[in-house]
């Protein structure tokens, strides 16, 4: 008897399927019930609990870390993709576990890379098994597992990718309507919002195609306002990381964060090895890569439009990310490159481009060849596809293994542990006390930190160590002093001293629109100085002594905020409305089609 699918299990199966490879994927760390210590866990899970902290206590500030980043006050989550931020911040609140929230967390960030993936590849009507098989391979590849081993963000932001190809490709094959503006400026927003350099790489990858576009399109007028408005509603939806962005650098001279000394360390390079290394494709991504590339030029004319951008545009930024690019000359001469850090992270754009060209490709023969070709087509292609999330698994596998025998060996954390004992350190990070995982290691990540208008952020990297001296200035200068909240969201710290007009360090960052006031009273620029780092640096009286810093922001955030959910309140709704037309479209379309298969079998009859 033949098995049927019923229609709407059918469309559920690939996104159901999506979810199983990543329950693949993650099976060691479910099994092992491991948190992966990679090299920045202190500075994500600072800000997430920071937020998580907010949410129980009800005490909110949207620019400063007031329980985050021992109560410093400095700015993080405004700068470094808020919504994202308050999303695991949320996780982290329902949760109360580190474990349960980086499990939830990765198992959405490959959910969300393996579907865009899927429907990119179904946009250019490429078979859904193929398109399956494209997404798994997406989701086991390194930019995506860079957040899962090593809780790199970059990998979040490779999860979103793929999502804003698929109005790229729409403005190539709709030469009438090339751009729906709200996709587009929704999709956007979302990645600026989750990792900023991503919405860089972004922008950069999907210019050709609008060049492009609007050169073949009938519409050009019609191109422009759609272009206009996506960028309005962008700017709507990402209100919050735009004034935040303009209030903090207009008003601060920022350290960068970390710039390489050799920036060619951090290319990709093609060899046998690893494939989840960030910076080596492996054997299976090589060989498909050069293979995909070589064909297109050797059939180049057989191509599609679609199929040379995406190739061309995949091969360009695969280039840039290897250590053909000479990177370090570069730098030399174009210092705003250093914004990039690792050259390593444009592959991104490479795997989705040249992925889903591999399918077309792959479709192409399968569509064209005879049935036992097909067959063998099939075979193989699966075969990759199991492959290389086996090797996913594996490392997901491995890093079980560094769970048991050295649990920090998964980042670069080493020289900066405060606990050495495996046990403690392991069960620390699965305490419910979330704060535990604070005293295992002590990492003074210096970003976004203010400096001293006459420096730049080189010259702070290489006079004064801003790593140590954060450590120095903040992390190790807890003792006496007593950090509170207050209702209002604002930071009071306290501490007493038996000598008086005498200066104290105090452990907490100010900011150009920072407000201060000690011992009840405000003060300004001239009653106080900063260090190169931006902490607090003021004179104290005998006795006990306070000071209480908050933020006042050039725009109210309540504002733009409410200003942000209106927006996405119109795109919500703009989107059931779509989601019914295109039902409702569907039907009528299966209606017509069986009126003429009716009408047909009669006039056969």
């Amino acid at each position: 008897m033949d098995f049927k699918v019923p229609p709407k299990l059918r469309q559920l199966l690939p996104g159901l399927m999506i979810m199983v490879i990543a329950l693949v994927i993650l099976l060691p760390q479910i099994y092992t019930k491991f948190v992966p210590v990679g090299s920045d866990i202190t500075f994500h899970y600072n800000r997430f609990y920071d937020i998580y902290q907010q949410l129980e206590t009800g005490k909110f500030n949207y620019y400063q870390s007031i329980y985050g980043f021992n109560s410093s006050g400095r700015i993080i989550n405004a700068l470094y993709g808020y919504d994202m931020a308050f999303f695991h911040g949320v996780l982290l609140w329902m949760t109360k576990s580190w474990l349960k929230m980086q499990l939830i967390s990765s198992f959405s960030c490959l959910v969300i890379a393996g579907s865009g993936m899927y429907v990119l590849m179904r946009k250019l009507n490429i078979m859904t098994i193929f398109s399956l098989v494209g997404a798994a391979m997406y989701m086991s590849a390194s930019p995506v597992m860079y957040y899962i081993r090593a809780l790199g963000f970059s990998g979040w932001g490779s999860a979103m990718l793929p999502w804003i190809f698929i109005p790229a490709i729409r403005v190539i094959q709709n030469k009438n309507k090339p751009i729906n503006p709200v996709y587009l400026g929704l999709i956007m927003s979302i990645i600026m919002n989750t990792h900023m350099l991503s919405a860089v790489l972004a922008v950069l990858a999907i210019i050709p195609f609008f060049l492009i576009g609007f050169i073949q399109t009938h519409q050009k007028k019609q191109f422009i306002i759609d272009l206009i408005l996506s960028i309005l509603l962008f700017v709507v939806l990402s209100l919050n990381t735009l004034v935040a962005y303009a209030d903090v650098f207009l008003s601060n001279s920022i350290l960068q964060p970390f710039i390489p000394k050799v920036f060619l360390d951090n290319t990709m390079t093609l060899s046998i090895t690893d494939n989840y290394n960030n910076t080596n494709l492996g054997l299976l991504f090589g060989c498909m890569f050069v293979f995909q590339i070589v064909y297109t030029v050797l059939n180049w004319k057989q191509y599609s439009l679609v199929e040379k951008l995406m190739v061309s545009i995949g091969s360009v930024f695969l280039f840039i990310s290897s250590s053909l690019m000479p990177w370090d000359i570069l730098v030399k001469h174009i210092s705003a490159l250093t914004i990039f850090q690792f050259a390593f992270r444009f592959a991104a754009i490479s795997y989705i481009l040249l992925l889903a060209s591999l399918m077309l490709t792959v479709n192409h023969f399968y569509r064209t060849s005879s049935h036992q070709k097909e067959k063998i087509f099939l075979t193989v292609i699966l075969t990759l596809g199991i492959l290389v999330i086996s090797g996913a698994n594996t490392v997901s596998h491995k890093n079980a293994k560094k769970w048991y025998d050295d649990p920090v060996s998964m980042g670069n954390n080493k020289e900066n542990m405060l606990e050495h004992n495996p046990d403690v350190i392991r069960q620390k990070l699965r305490s419910s006390d979330l704060t535990q995982a604070f005293d295992l290691i002590a990492k003074g990540t210096p970003d976004y930190l203010p400096i001293h208008d006459e420096y730049d952020s080189a010259y702070v990297y290489k006079h004064f160590s801003p790593y140590s001296t954060y450590l120095n200035e903040i992390f190790h200068n807890q003792a006496g002093y007593n950090h509170e909240v207050l209702p209002d969201g604002r930071l009071k710290v306290t501490w007493n001293t038996s000598k008086g007009d005498v200066s104290r360090q105090v452990p907490v960052i100010i900011y150009g629109h920072s407000t201060v006031e000690l011992n009840g009273e405000k003060v300004t620029r001239q009653d106080y100085h900063t260090s190169e780092i931006g902490s607090l640096v003021i004179s104290s009286i005998p006795g006990e002594n306070e000071v209480i810093i908050g933020y006042k922001p050039w725009i109210n955030m309540t504002i733009v905020l409410v200003i942000k959910i209106i927006g996405y309140l119109f795109v919500l709704v703009y989107v059931i409305f779509d989601i019914r037309r295109i039902i409702r479209d569907k039907k009528l379309h299966r209606s017509r089609t069986y009126k003429r298969k009716r009408k047909y079998h009669k006039q056969s009859s």
